[in-house]
Parts: C-alpha cells; structure tokens; sequence
C-alpha cells in the first residue's frame, strides 16, 4: 500500500496540469489545482514536503537511495529542485540521481542528470566526480570516444585530484 502510495505520488508530480478558461478563470483554477494537488500528495506520502528544509530534503533522499527507493526519491528530488535550487544539496542530490540512474541500467538519465550538475553548478564539489561519472556512463554506453573526451579534461582540469588518477588509468584500457 505504501509503495502503491508512493508510485501515485511520483504520478501525481510528473503530470503537468492544463488549464483552458479565461485568463482570470484560469489563475484561480490553477491555484485551486495547485492546492488540490498539494492536499493529495500529502494524503498520499504522509508528508507535507512544502513544510521540509533543505536539510531534512536532502537526508530524505540519501535515505530513499540507500534502500533505492526510486519514487520516494524522485519526488524528494523534485521538491528540493524547486523550492531550494541554491541550496548546497541539491547539486550532491543530483549526483546521487545520476548514480541511481547508472545502477537501473538508464544511462540516458544518467548523463543527463550529470551533465545538469555541470551546467546548473560549475564551482561545485561534485563537478570532478560528476564528469568522471559521465565519463564511465559513456563506456558503459559502449561510446568509447565520448568517454575519452570525459575524461581527457578531467585529467587536464583537475590534475591531482583523485578522479585524474583514475581518469589517467581508465585512458590507458581505452587504447
């Protein structure tokens, strides 16, 4: 029941809600909408993620993908985005996505959401591990040349950094 619950959550955040009215009409059904959604997803989870820190956010999604709990950690995962996108987690919560991504096979995922933390947040501490991780997605791919080209500049990017020491043997099998 509970993962029945959970499956009707992540459905419920997934599915963009269209309004056809007047314009006023439009904004007081939207938020009528908004607030009957939100009311659902409470129903639903248990909890109100609108009342979360980032903070509480973040362990809730380190949580969900140790016991890879794929729908609670999607609608985490959206919750935090949204109300808290400068938040120091959120590029870390990314990077836990993309390695949830890789273990369930879907690599397009994956290198999407590395390639977000690369773009949304380009001083960030993840964004070393987030190419190197790209990088090995692109071999798991079988695309040895987008892999190369990875992890050439984390190599040359990042010298001495841990993932430029792997990056440098992982060069080496490629040739």
């Amino acid at each position: 029941m509970k993962q029945l619950r959970q499956i009707a959550a992540t459905v419920l955040l997934s599915v963009p809600f269209v309004v056809s009215a007047t314009p006023i009409q439009s904004k007081t059904k939207a938020s009528a909408r908004g607030m009957d959604k939100q009311a659902l997803l409470i129903e639903l989870t248990g909890k109100d993620f609108s009342k979360e820190t980032d903070v509480a956010l973040y362990a809730q999604i380190v949580s969900a993908y140790q016991s890879n709990n794929e729908i609670g950690f999607k609608s985490r995962l959206q919750s935090l985005l949204s109300r808290f996108p400068k938040s120091p987690y959120s590029d870390n919560a990314l990077f836990l996505a993309g390695r949830m991504a890789v273990n369930q096979k879907n690599y397009a995922q994956a290198i999407r959401y590395f390639g977000e933390i690369e773009k949304k947040y380009p001083h960030s501490n993840k964004i070393v591990s987030a190419k190197f991780a790209k990088a090995m997605t692109y071999k798991k791919m079988n695309l040895p040349e987008f892999a190369q080209k990875n992890l050439k500049e984390v190599k040359g990017k990042f010298p001495g950094s841990p993932e430029s020491f792997r990056a440098d043997a992982e060069l080496k099998i490629l040739k």
